[in-house]
């Protein structure tokens, strides 16, 4: 009876992930429209998921740090409560300014929530489910790009592009209620030393590992940010069809995340994250060549969704694999510089559209990948030595 109640706390987990997730990306979806409504350029526009990014690191990383020593439910829930709050002022910004804001809110609970939430998952879970676990919540951040962005980006062509945000407080609202009620509490710890949580950066492989983390979503994000106007560009896709599109990249995203959780657990990380970022590599070189069909684009995104979400869940074992005792500190740092690597992919992407073109994004991305590719290899090689 525990494990099930468990096993559906660890899917309420997953749910936060999933709004958290729908926040941070429904804003490249309809970034024509708040750059139009607002009177700000496209690349400026963009800066709201460099500004997100940025905000999300900060939490994930210093707001982890400076709550570790308290009780894990209470941080959580109090995560979710200003988390509710930025989605209230993002539905009230009628200037770029307070919608900034709002991004800001969201992003510092948002990075402070994913990391407890992970970090809870794999206590409450069986040991040899912890890796299941933790892609369990990561499936949610995906699931996000399944339903949560292509539905609010579907809306905003029939409503008024603040409502989404609307919705998604009062669904995170329900959520706050069933957490409060099921989860159970988990004492904190005596919060290391800044300094100290360095030390962990000392082993190289973790260093390496992390490196991968950047370079990874860097060019993935430096391709997603800007996917509306780069399908409007090239394919010509309007909204409604930017949506469409966007649901295959989420559905085989969501695939991937399951695969990535059955991947390591089964084949470890090695293999699994080797193969994903191959393939991330190839598609995003292939999209310069198919991004002018729909059905160029579609297939491109599906095999893109499936390779760049099955590494996520697999690195995050293999990065907590490396430091057990410290897995929070470590979840900290991946999640903080996952988004570190947002915030410049979106920042360059920018530059890329507003100095050359658009159609660039993709193969740049792509380099960015063969990066992350080298770092784990690098990773992986001295873990072998240190046998």
């Amino acid at each position: 009876m525990k494990n099930h109640i468990n096993q559906f706390i660890i899917i309420l987990l997953a749910l936060g992930a999933f709004v958290t997730g729908t926040a941070e990306f429904v804003v490249s979806g309809i970034l024509e429209l708040i750059s139009f409504e607002l009177d700000v350029p496209i690349s400026l526009a963009g800066q709201l998921i460099t500004i997100y990014s940025l905000s999300y690191a900060i939490g994930a990383l210093v707001l982890v740090m400076l709550t570790s020593k308290f009780d894990r439910k209470k941080v959580l829930l109090y995560a979710i409560v200003l988390f509710i709050l930025g989605n209230l002022v993002a539905f009230f910004s009628y200037n770029f300014v307070f919608l900034m804001l709002s991004r800001v809110i969201m992003a510092l609970s948002g990075g402070l929530y994913i990391v407890v939430a992970t970090n809870y998952a794999a206590q409450i879970a069986v040991p040899e489910k912890r890796g299941s676990a933790m892609a369990t919540v990561i499936t949610g951040f995906t699931v996000s790009l399944v339903l949560g962005v292509p539905t609010g980006t579907f809306l905003a062509g029939y409503f008024d592009w603040h409502y989404i945000f609307l919705i998604i407080a009062l669904g995170t609202v329900l959520l706050l209620i069933g957490l409060y009620k099921l989860l159970p509490a988990i004492e904190g710890n005596q919060p290391l030393p800044f300094k100290h949580q360095l030390q962990i950066l000392k082993d190289t492989r973790v260093l390496t590992g992390l490196m991968t983390t950047i370079f990874w979503i860097l060019g993935y994000t430096m391709v997603f940010a800007y996917i509306a106007p780069l399908l409007n560009h090239t394919a010509g896709f309007s909204i409604e069809m930017t949506s469409i599109a966007l649901f295959v990249l989420g559905s085989f995203a969501f695939i991937g995340s399951r695969f990535g959780g059955y991947a390591v657990d089964r084949w470890g990380p090695n293999r699994t994250i080797s193969i994903s970022l191959s393939v991330h590599i190839a598609a995003l070189l292939l999209l310069t060549f198919t991004q002018n069909t729909t059905l160029g684009v579609f297939i491109t995104l599906a095999v893109w969704g499936v390779a760049t979400w099955t590494t996520t869940p697999a690195k995050q074992f293999y990065l907590v694999s490396l430091k057990p005792q410290s897995s929070e500190t470590v979840l900290s740092f991946n999640t903080a510089l996952m988004n570190v690597g947002m915030m410049l992919g979106s920042a360059l992407g920018g530059i890329i559209i507003q100095y050359t073109s658009i159609v660039h994004l993709s193969w740049i991305g792509g380099l960015s990948v063969v990066v992350a590719l080298i770092s784990i290899k690098c990773s992986f090689s001295l873990h072998e030595e240190n046998k």
